[in-house]
């Protein structure tokens, strides 16, 4: 069985990129199908492609046999064009980098790994400077997207350039061991402050409960107010009070769990970062194994969040019987 090869391209390579360049041109794609496959935006014609075979520092093709699969294009930014306007505004503020001009894979060979190879193959030789990419925002170019997501890369910025289609500019740097180590106790305390606030948070509701509740339990006993209806529209107004507050407090720990969730899934990505480096993973260490998709997010968290609305509707329940009554 022929393996595929990443080769420099070449002159002969030109009509096949070219083809493939064309139809996954946005022009060419389905529209409905165009955010789920991918597709590019860049019109170049044959003469652009073959000026690149010169002055571009990486355009390579991936083959298997003499059956071009896919290409990609990329070079630093000493090379970028007067006309590139999103490039010359990143250079402003990032300094040196590598931009991924264009990444292209015959439908035929979708999702056999051809655009990861590619990628690759380019990043183990580019380490110096930063690598990047400007996927077309719009319309939504999901593909694009994940694909860059799954390779490490983030998301930098977004900006819109004169053609006026929205460009998400993805970057990918090399990893450092020491700036990993940092920002991995820095995503940890973070992490346990939240998790503190939440539990204060919790801690507060219990309180106003019970200070509410007491004070509910003393208006409607016979050492409360002396006016009946005066000691109910009390009850009311302290049920409402309470229900108001129960509510709040579920909202409240709803977003604060959400919050350190996001705090823990960053924690995780730190760990798989520095597991590369003879690190352990700790907080995401047995998270993919069966029967463990619990560790993702904590039952405790569940409960946190519950109680409140349980006690809202009891609220809710006595303020129905005052009035019925």
């Amino acid at each position: 069985m022929e393996k595929i090869e990443i080769l420099r391209a070449t002159q002969e390579h030109i009509p096949r990129i070219l083809e493939l360049a064309q139809s996954r041109s946005l022009e060419a794609v389905d529209p409905a199908a165009a955010s789920r496959d991918g597709f590019l935006v860049s019109g170049y014609t044959e003469e652009v492609y073959q000026a690149r075979l010169v002055d571009a520092e990486h355009f390579y093709v991936a083959v298997k046999g003499a059956d071009v699969l896919g290409f990609l294009l990329a070079y630093s930014d000493e090379r970028i064009e007067p006309d590139e306007w999103l490039n010359h505004r990143i250079k402003t503020t990032l300094g040196s980098f590598l931009v991924i001009k264009q990444v292209c894979v015959a439908r035929e060979a979708a999702r056999q790994g051809v655009a990861s190879q590619l990628y690759h193959h380019v990043m183990e030789q580019w380490t110096s400077h930063p690598v990047i990419a400007a996927v077309v925002s719009e319309p939504p170019n999901d593909a694009s997207a994940q694909f860059h997501r799954k390779l490490g890369f983030v998301e930098l910025t977004r900006m819109r350039p004169p053609d006026g289609r929205l460009r998400t500019v993805w970057v990918w740097r090399k990893p450092r061991e020491s700036m990993l180590q940092t920002q991995y106790g820095i995503a940890v305390d973070l992490y346990k402050h939240e998790d503190l606030i939440n539990w204060n948070k919790l801690n507060n509701f219990l309180y106003i409960t019970a200070g509410l509740a007491a004070t509910l339990a003393f208006t409607l006993g016979k050492e409360g107010v002396r006016s009946e209806g005066a000691a109910r529209a009390i009850a009311v107004i302290i049920t409402l009070i309470g229900f108001v507050s129960a509510v709040a407090f579920a909202i409240m720990l709803r977003f604060g769990r959400r919050y350190l969730q996001a705090r823990k899934n960053a924690v995780v990505d730190l760990e798989e970062h520095m597991a590369w480096h003879g690190g352990h993973r700790i907080v995401g260490r047995q998270m993919t194994e069966p029967g463990m998709t619990w560790l993702h997010s904590s039952p405790t968290g569940l409960v946190m969040v519950v109680l409140p609305s349980l006690v809202s509707l009891g609220w809710l329940a006595m303020l129905g019987v005052l009035i019925a009554n």
